[in-house]
């Protein structure tokens, strides 16, 4: 379980890594934040004695260029009570809602990640595919993702993973009115020994 939740939290489904497309995905979008302006995602990932909560925050610097930080709390999961290591995360779009890049490091210790991002839309449809590179175990990262809109509701589905393991995640958000939604999804392994469900608030200001 504890290599799933890792994987999850690299490429963003918990939202600690603040980089990440919206809630409840994982898979980057290549979207930034506007200039001046602030995202705020609060999620908690629970299952049978997984119970985990995450915080992230970003802030548009330019019209293409975003910032953002976030770290987790373990309520329930081992180690019981305690921080996960904080995350700094900058993007930077070379082709606005297209193609970007991120760069993600852990505060005050030695991995990161780079991650390439591509956006292409057609019509209510999104598909958005990472690619990426961590350091620790120098493993190549990907994930992609489709999610499908209609009126104030999102849903889809995305596959991620590196070498060793892959995991899936389908779920859903609802736009409760401008700059606020909520979301709800389901993550694990294709062998369904592992399990997570996760639900989250995403605001904009």
């Amino acid at each position: 379980m504890k290599r799933l939740l890792n994987k999850i939290m690299i490429l963003g489904t918990v939202m600690v890594c603040t980089a990440s497309g919206a809630r409840p995905f994982g898979t980057d979008d290549a979207g930034t934040v506007s200039p001046a302006g602030y995202e705020l995602e609060l999620g908690y990932d629970l299952w049978s004695e997984i119970g985990s909560l995450g915080l992230g925050f970003k802030h548009g610097l330019t019209e293409k260029m975003d910032i953002g930080i976030g770290f987790g709390f373990n309520l329930t999961s081992e180690p019981k009570n305690s921080f996960t290591p904080s995350e700094l995360c900058l993007k930077y779009a070379l082709l606005p809602d297209f193609l970007a890049t991120s760069f993600t490091a852990e505060i005050g210790g030695s991995s990161y990640a780079l991650n390439g991002i591509l956006t292409r839309c057609f019509g209510p449809v999104e598909f958005d595919a990472n690619l990426g590179y961590v350091t620790g175990d120098s493993s190549i990262i990907y994930a992609s993702a489709i999610i499908y809109s209609i009126g104030d509701f999102a849903i889809g589905g995305e596959v991620l993973g590196d070498k060793e393991a892959q995991s899936f995640l389908v779920g859903g958000r609802w736009t409760i009115k401008e700059g606020l939604m909520v979301d709800a999804g389901f993550t694990g392994d294709f062998d369904f020994e592992e399990k997570v469900a996760t639900f989250g608030i995403h605001c904009e200001f």
